[in-house]
């Protein structure tokens, strides 16, 4: 199972990927989770290398690649690091956009993927909450893992106009969190803190009701 989605606007030619469709998360909601509770399973498998190479190929002229977490988390793919080093090798590289929880690597994984990426790539870690509560909506995810993940890309990845984002996703069990979230992705060396209000995929009982989403900007002022 394999995601693709182009988007065209002038000179700048996007590509969505799904390199494989791993993921150790059962968010609720992600379409993987909601067919799994319905005795849907799909295969688990990584891009094979030759596709890859057939999408990148010079020729597709490709400026943006993005591994943005939708099918599958682009650090748990078997392949992910064959492809960073692949796109290295181009001659008109693309940047490289990722999304992912973070929740799983090791130390040495990060050190190796922080060595392929570059100065124009950017990193979003989806953490909805913190210690006691990003598990809530990022079920199975561990936090101490995420902790390691970010301070050793942090520590060993540090491009000259910043690359590294927090997403937080803003649910009714996480909104009272908001800005200590924010503080600490300071103190953890992110260069930029995004907080979102959930989408439709939001289950109802985890949808924000008790603040607006004026009032939690207004708390991050």
């Amino acid at each position: 199972m394999h995601r693709l989605n182009w988007s065209l606007n002038g000179d700048t030619r996007r590509l969505n990927i799904d390199s494989s469709s791993r993921c150790n998360l059962s968010c609720p909601g992600c379409a993987r989770t909601r067919d799994i509770a319905k005795g849907i399973n799909g295969s688990v498998e990584d891009m094979p290398m030759e596709y890859f190479k057939a999408l990148v190929r010079p020729e597709n002229r490709i400026t943006q690649l993005t591994y943005n977490f939708a099918l599958s988390d682009p650090i748990y793919s078997g392949v992910i690091l064959d492809q960073l080093e692949h796109i290295n090798t181009l001659d008109n590289r693309p940047r490289i956009n990722f999304s992912t929880n973070a929740s799983g690597r090791k130390p040495k994984w990060w050190i190796k993927f922080a060595g392929l990426l570059r100065e124009r790539d950017k990193v979003e870690f989806a953490i909805d909450g913190l210690e006691d509560t990003n598990h809530i909506y990022r079920v199975n995810s561990k936090w101490d893992s995420i902790m390691l993940g970010a301070k050793t890309l942090r520590e060993h990845w540090n491009p000259p106009h910043g690359g590294m984002m927090w997403r937080y996703v803003i649910f009714e069990h996480n909104y009272h969190q908001v800005a200590e979230a924010q503080k600490l992705a300071i103190e953890l060396g992110f260069n930029r803190f995004r907080p979102v209000v959930g989408d439709k995929r939001t289950p109802e009982h985890m949808v924000l009701k008790s603040k607006t989403w004026e009032e939690i900007e207004h708390d991050l002022s």
